[in-house]
């Protein structure tokens, strides 16, 4: 069995950090709650975004909750946390995959940008909202 993957910084990983946790079937979140949260950046939208559509990565769904959680904290914060364009820029990147789980965020998250009053934070920054459900 191999180690846990580990981090240098928790509240600072590095997109090799992540990558490594990423692949490691059974690791655990290396804080007990809030791992999302900490994890989630807008220098990370491309890296969860192939994580996510990558079928052989243990933790993708977790990346997806990520990718929901970027897009509804950017909308929240009327783009404070992420400007706009760079967030429809990662909905461009997503909808190229032609992976479902990702181009169905992608999809969403055009949605949400069209009509930001529709945001409802259960949705998007709960890992039981729609990343529950990936298509």
């Amino acid at each position: 069995m191999s180690p846990e993957p580990t981090f240098e910084d928790v509240a600072n990983p590095t997109l090799e950090e992540l990558t490594a946790w990423a692949y490691a079937p059974g690791a655990q979140p290396p804080v007990p709650q809030d791992w999302d949260i900490i994890a989630t950046r807008p220098a990370f939208g491309s890296l969860f975004l192939t994580l996510a559509a990558d079928s052989q990565c243990p933790h993708r769904r977790f990346f997806l909750g990520c990718l929901y959680l970027l897009a509804g904290d950017a909308v929240r914060t009327r783009f404070r946390t992420m400007p706009e364009a760079i967030l429809s820029r990662l909905t461009d990147e997503a909808m190229s995959t032609g992976e479902a789980w990702v181009s169905t965020w992608g999809a969403r998250t055009r949605a949400l940008l069209r009509t930001p009053s529709s945001f409802d934070y259960e949705d998007w920054c709960d890992p039981r909202g729609l990343a529950s459900t990936p298509t």
